[in-house]
């Protein structure tokens, strides 16, 4: 009864890490089903798939339509770049995470095996400390995404209210732009079709952002809680008797075997999800850069709302951004501990054979764990700097242009108003 009981807390502890992700997720047709699973349940998750492909198809071609076919000015474009790229991004991520369920239930499996091997009290602390930070990431992450996207899809279009057509025809806006070719989305019936359906598919590219966020940071935390574990084993190893050789065998042994695994099972995580973080931040950025466009030309405009919509979006994306590279830097700075740790533990007073075993433990723990987007970018807080610096970089420098630009027209009139008159060359000469 007491075994039961106790696997029934462990359950409950690993729930508790992956509960928010694991909610979003099924939403949106996205958690890997077991074997076990009914054909009933089988066939609900397809169709959920077949509405997920079919929004995103949804907004993404009639937007790109809109884009390349309607629109001719150039910033008109620029302006509806980002939604369709967020969209597109968040479409690539739901196939790659649809494409690798087999390889994230795997992974998903071997946590679970971690958490049902947990016996020692402080063990379970050292893995839930962890668990909180991936599940507070998730949370917020969560939060500013579905504030910021859900109102934009929302409340954008009905602040922006109705408008008149050269043709004396009363539209209203759409959250994104769009361009159906047998019909006008923008005129009644087809307008609160078209309206609803982009809410919904709006949810969809938010969930799928937020899902993915959630799995770095459940996977990764993870891993930080096993290299704790591995840190209270060696503090252990200082503690024990020197007389007691077998009991250090043992520890050493054990020590070993789950370095191994751990670093198996990051080894594993990575190679499962590298191509959904290069996609989120190679996308990240690019939606970070055109989120602060978009603000300094809503600041121009006097448009306060949309002002204040952009920014929560701005956020949001910062905070994508920063979960991957937090999580990142925390792994590498814990791995660290643990080669420190290993170069001063008390090897002295073991046994010259056990101390010979010590050798290879510090060379394996010596090395960082680091986790990369595609084997192209390190995923840490200086890459975060970086690209946050590099957002702010062109920002200025639109900004700047801009201006230099509105400096020159106002110039440029003030030219072609003055009058040209002889007494005005005889002071230029």
């Amino acid at each position: 009864m007491k075994s039961s009981s106790t696997m029934s807390k462990r359950d409950n502890d690993f729930d508790y890490a992956i509960q928010v992700t694991r909610i979003i997720l099924r939403s949106i047709g996205a958690w890997p089903s077991p074997n076990y699973v009914s054909n009933m349940e089988r066939i609900a998750t397809r169709f959920q798939n077949v509405i997920c492909h079919f929004l995103f198809g949804f907004i993404i071609v009639p937007s790109l339509l809109q884009v390349f076919l309607k629109e001719h000015e150039f910033k008109r474009r620029v302006r509806l770049l980002a939604p369709v790229v967020n969209a597109s991004m968040s479409w690539i991520k739901y196939f790659m995470i649809l494409n690798h369920a087999k390889k994230i239930q795997s992974c998903l499996n071997r946590a679970h095996q971690d958490w049902s091997n947990t016996v020692d009290g402080s063990d379970r602390k050292a893995m839930l400390s962890a668990a909180r930070v991936g599940r507070k990431f998730a949370i917020f992450s969560a939060a500013f995404m579905y504030t910021g996207g859900l109102c934009y899809r929302i409340l954008m279009p009905i602040l922006k209210g109705r408008m008149l057509t050269p043709e004396n025809i009363t539209v209203r806006p759409l959250a994104l732009p769009s361009y159906f070719i047998k019909f006008d989305g923008r005129v009644s019936p087809a307008y609160e079709i078209v309206y609803t359906l982009q809410a919904f598919a709006g949810v969809i590219t938010y969930s799928t952002r937020v899902s993915a966020a959630g799995l770095a940071a459940f996977f990764i935390m993870h891993v930080c809680g096993q290299l704790s574990i591995i840190m209270g084993k060696l503090q252990n190893l200082n503690n024990i008797s020197n007389s007691n050789d077998r009991a250090v065998a043992i520890l050493l042994a054990n020590i070993v075997q789950h370095q191994i695994e751990v670093k198996s099972f990051l080894a594993q995580v990575e190679a499962t999800m590298r191509y959904v973080w290069l996609v989120e931040i190679m996308g990240s950025s690019l939606l970070l850069c055109l989120s602060g466009y978009y603000i300094i030309m809503e600041w121009q405009n006097n448009d306060l709302t949309v002002m204040l919509i952009m920014s929560v979006m701005l956020i949001s994306f910062i905070l994508s951004i920063f979960t991957y590279c937090y999580v990142g830097q925390r792994l590498t700075d814990q791995s660290i501990k643990v080669g420190l740790m290993t170069s001063t533990t008390n090897w002295y007073h073991l046994q010259y054979k056990r101390a010979r075993s010590l050798i290879l433990i510090m060379a394996v723990s010596n090395i960082p764990a680091k986790i990369s987007a595609g084997r192209m970018i390190d995923i840490s807080l200086p890459t975060f700097n970086d690209i946050d610096r590099a957002g702010a970089q062109i920002d200025y420098g639109s900004n700047r242009c801009k201006a230099e630009c509105e400096q020159i027209r106002k110039m440029d009139e003030t030219c072609q108003r003055a009058p040209v008159t002889r007494s005005y060359f005889r002071r230029i000469w």
